[in-house]
């Protein structure tokens, strides 16, 4: 049964009382989507008898379009977005069947992300069962089964690696295909951050490739041409607002700060200088994005990290921003001592007097970091502490 087969099988069952998923985070990126998708299909394969889970995008159904590298990786297989579930198919499935209980996975993540999913843990209607991610450890949800947390470069990588504990040897070239590209995108073709169970998981993939007839279906040179393919698609911002943009790669969290307000932060990562950002998009496109971002997910703070390497230099770059309404965040950045920030960002100079006009509107802070070591992924518990305990 090919991916695609299993994915036109899958219906949401009528008259449950309990609907089975699998959901990645919210940035809904390459990693998470690939592994919801494998996890399910892996699932169905150990326990064909059983109700199939649904694989979650955990985004809603229009964004899907800004996601160009995983659209294109998925038609590989033949396989569109009508072929998976968003998170509109859940929120008019709860409306529908108020007594449906939801059992979810949790993979590329630890724990609930995003307003619908976390308002229906809160009404008990959602339970976490399992978790594999490769995150931080938050500590929650300490009886799920399987709850494997670990560092990887690839969440994917611990997908397949578990599954093929489970029901291997993994001989199936088509989901090994899907599964190859998250891992190559997420460690630069296996260049960088690359740990055990990304080796692991690449000598298995290497194994099941071997044969010419499927390398021609990658290409010529099959994992470089590959991973340039899929990363060619994942930075093209062509038609694009920056609201898109801004949306393309995002995740929400919501922190309790020492005073007992609840703070919704948005994180926004980008592949592109803020100074290209400036230059790019008219002052009024800038402040009418920030103000649907901060309208649409219920924000508090917006914050954009971005990195790039500058074309003269071949310097990697981090940068740092964050607006806001909230005159209590106003030291947010101040107080992020770990990101080493400072405000001498790349090309400053040219765009001070658009940086200028957006702060007669609103607080927009732009920085360099430093600490080019911080991800989004280091970035989140910073400033988590920084709201919780040093405002």
């Amino acid at each position: 049964m090919t991916i695609k087969t299993f994915l036109e099988k899958l219906s949401v069952p009528k008259n449950k009382q309990i609907l089975k998923l699998v959901t990645g985070n919210q940035s809904a990126d390459m990693d998470s989507v690939v592994s919801a998708i494998a996890y399910a299909y892996f699932h169905h394969q150990k326990y064909p008898k059983e109700e199939p889970i649904l694989p979650l995008v955990n985004i809603s159904r229009d964004e899907f379009r800004l996601r160009k590298d995983i659209v294109l990786l998925l038609s590989r297989h033949d396989i569109s977005s009508s072929n998976v579930y968003f998170l509109d198919d859940v929120e008019k499935f709860t409306e529908q069947s108020v007594e449906t209980l939801l059992d979810v996975v949790l993979v590329d993540h630890c724990n609930l992300q995003g307003e619908l999913l976390t308002n229906l843990y809160d009404q008990k209607r959602l339970i976490v069962s399992g978790i594999v991610d490769h995150h931080a450890d938050e500590g929650v949800f300490l009886d799920a089964v399987p709850r494997i947390i670990r560092s990887t470069g690839s969440c994917s990588a611990l997908v397949f690696n578990y599954w093929n504990s489970q029901i291997g040897p993994i001989l199936d070239r088509d989901v090994v295909l899907l599964l190859l590209g998250p891992l190559l995108i997420d460690t630069l073709n296996m260049l960088q951050k690359v740990e055990a169970d990304d080796i692991e998981a690449f000598t298995e993939y290497q194994k099941v490739l071997s044969d010419s007839a499927t390398i021609e279906t990658v290409s010529t040179s099959p994992f470089s041409s590959f991973f340039a393919e899929l990363k060619e698609a994942k930075k093209d911002l062509k038609g694009f607002l920056l609201f898109d943009i801004l949306r393309k790669d995002y995740k929400q969290f919501k922190f309790k700060s020492a005073q007992g307000e609840i703070v919704s932060v948005g994180f926004s990562s980008i592949g592109k200088s803020l100074s290209w950002v400036l230059r790019k998009y008219p002052v009024s496109e800038i402040l009418l994005s920030l103000k649907q971002m901060s309208e649409t997910f219920h924000l508090d703070v917006v914050i954009i990290t971005s990195s790039f390497t500058q074309k003269e230099s071949r310097i990697y770059i981090r940068e740092f921003c964050f607006s806001t309404h909230n005159n209590n965040l106003q030291d947010l950045a101040s107080l992020a001592e770990e990101l080493q920030l400072n405000t001498k960002f790349h090309d400053q100079d040219s765009v001070a007097e658009a940086l200028a006009q957006i702060n007669n509107s609103v607080l927009f802070k732009v920085y360099n970091q430093q600490n080019t070591a911080a991800s989004r992924k280091q970035v989140v518990p910073v400033i988590k502490q920084v709201i919780e305990q040093r405002l």
